[in-house]
């Protein structure tokens, strides 16, 4: 199989193409040019619009023999850009350009890793069918921008390809951002040998591995029959306080110790992942 990977050298990219490209033929979008290029790498910015319409009328590129469009690139609020619009816009503008992308190439499939960050970070639990409500999440900017990539790509495209929304629960392993949660208590871990969890543990949240969603999209691409639409996606729900004690056990010793502070956000927010499992377990 034939499968295209935008951001294919970010976090969650990189995992993707190296397990996929053990069995299928990899073809990376990539935003800027590698050391080392290869003929299967395309050198594009899917921030300028005009740009990728121009590259994608170009000889040979609409000849790409893509099966599945694998889309993982996007932009993410750094510290200081929690209410800079640039984000939404800009992811927006990637969205614009996949939509060209995926029209000129016409796949089988089209796999759009979204967030479980378009839900209100409010007590309760989420399926495909609860509100949505970025506005209460600090990382509103990038999560409203895609639920507007999920519209506009199923509207866009659902005639013609399967379109697959995966709304993804916080996802750690190698190669993550410093600024997860799961990053800065491993941090904290190794260089103290204690974890600090705020709000006394009791917050909660959605969590996955890398290697779990690697797994989980190979068998989105090889599920036999149709699959297409919004799905949740996450490995376990967990307290930071289970979360805590999931990293001691990976890496942290007898000695380690967990440190409560009453101070921070209490919201239980559960993630159902039942409806993907249940359609993923079909035509086994």
């Amino acid at each position: 199989m034939n499968i295209l990977i935008t951001g294919a050298n970010g976090f969650i990219g990189s995992h993707i193409k190296k397990h996929l490209g053990q069995k299928h033929r990899i073809y990376s979008i990539v935003k800027t040019t590698p050391e080392d290029p290869k003929d299967e790498e395309i050198i594009l910015d899917l921030a300028d619009v005009e740009s990728v319409r121009c590259n994608v009328q170009k000889d040979g590129f609409a000849d790409l023999p893509v099966d599945v469009i694998i889309h993982t690139a996007g932009v993410l609020c750094g510290a200081n850009q929690t209410k800079d619009l640039s984000v939404f816009h800009r992811n927006n503008a990637i969205t614009e350009s996949l939509v060209c992308i995926a029209q000129t190439l016409n796949p089988e499939k089209v796999i759009n890793l979204s967030t479980i960050g378009v839900y209100p970070n409010a007590s309760g639990t989420y399926d495909e069918g609860s509100i949505i409500k970025p506005s209460m999440n600090a990382e509103c900017l990038y999560s409203l921008s895609k639920f507007c990539s999920e519209e506009l790509l199923y509207f866009f495209l659902k005639d013609k390809m399967q379109v697959v929304n995966l709304r993804l629960a916080q996802t750690y392993g190698e190669g993550m951002r410093e600024d997860r949660i799961f990053s800065i208590m491993l941090r904290e871990l190794l260089e103290e040998n204690t974890i600090t969890v705020f709000g006394a543990g009791q917050r909660e949240s959605a969590f996955m591995s890398v290697e779990f969603l690697v797994l989980k999209i190979g068998e989105i691409i090889n599920h036999r029959a149709q699959l297409s639409g919004t799905y949740n996606l996450s490995e376990r729900n967990m307290t930071y306080s289970e979360l805590a004690r999931l990293i001691i056990s990976e890496h942290g010793n007898a000695a380690s110790r967990i440190r409560y502070n009453e101070k921070g956000v209490r919201s239980r927010v559960n993630i159902n992942s039942e409806k993907l499992l249940t359609e993923l377990n079909q035509y086994v």
